[in-house]
């Protein structure tokens, strides 16, 4: 039984509520687009592509400053893979993530420097599938399926904090459903990504 988009975001903004209330410090917002670049199994299905994400940073007076990230976004249709001497298809796929991300600075932490990203949390997506007729085909093909899949999620990067509100930032995020023996659906949304952000 598939869960619906809004429980894995309510669950998590549940959990990190008490975590924010627990930090005494006034939250401070951000905004960052992100251009993506598919991974692993993910390469092999989709485009290129982009994503947004919403951030709450807290923790911002410590040593390792904490981000909640809320992530949406889309990966482009692929190119064909042949799926039978008769059939190919073509696939594109929404996404959303949500997570939490420890940054821990490369040296003094002042407003500018650089920040290593470490991040765990849950990945959601919608992937939808166009199938066609190869040429020669006796089955004439033509029709669209899509289905949603929930992953875990974690992040790894660098954020290079070039003024007090804009940042720059690359990492890798990796994805693993939940009890997978590796099979091909494993890693099916890793990707890299870069972005530039505006903190508020």
């Amino acid at each position: 039984m598939r869960m619906s988009l809004c429980h894995p975001c309510a669950v998590l903004a549940l959990l990190a509520s008490p975590a924010l209330e627990a930090q005494e410090l006034s939250p401070r917002m951000g905004l960052t687009g992100y251009f993506m670049n598919p991974t692993d199994t993910a390469a092999k299905l989709y485009g290129s592509g982009w994503k947004v994400a919403l951030t709450v940073h807290v923790r911002r007076e410590s040593p390792i400053e904490g981000r909640v990230r809320f992530e949406f976004g889309e990966f482009h249709e692929g190119t064909d893979r042949i799926e039978s001497p008769y059939t190919g298809a073509r696939y594109q796929a929404q996404t959303r993530l949500v997570g939490y991300d420890w940054l821990f600075p490369l040296g003094q932490k002042r407003e500018t420097g650089v920040d290593f990203i470490l991040g765990i949390g849950g990945a959601h997506w919608f992937r939808q599938k166009r199938s066609f007729s190869l040429p020669g085909s006796p089955f004439p093909t033509n029709d669209t399926h899509s289905e949603d899949e929930l992953a875990f999620a974690g992040t790894v990067g660098f954020r290079v904090r070039i003024a007090r509100n804009v940042e720059l930032e690359i990492h890798q995020v990796l994805t693993s459903l939940p009890g997978s023996e590796r099979d091909f659906k494993d890693a099916e949304l890793s990707h890299t990504a870069f972005g530039v952000g505006l903190r508020f």
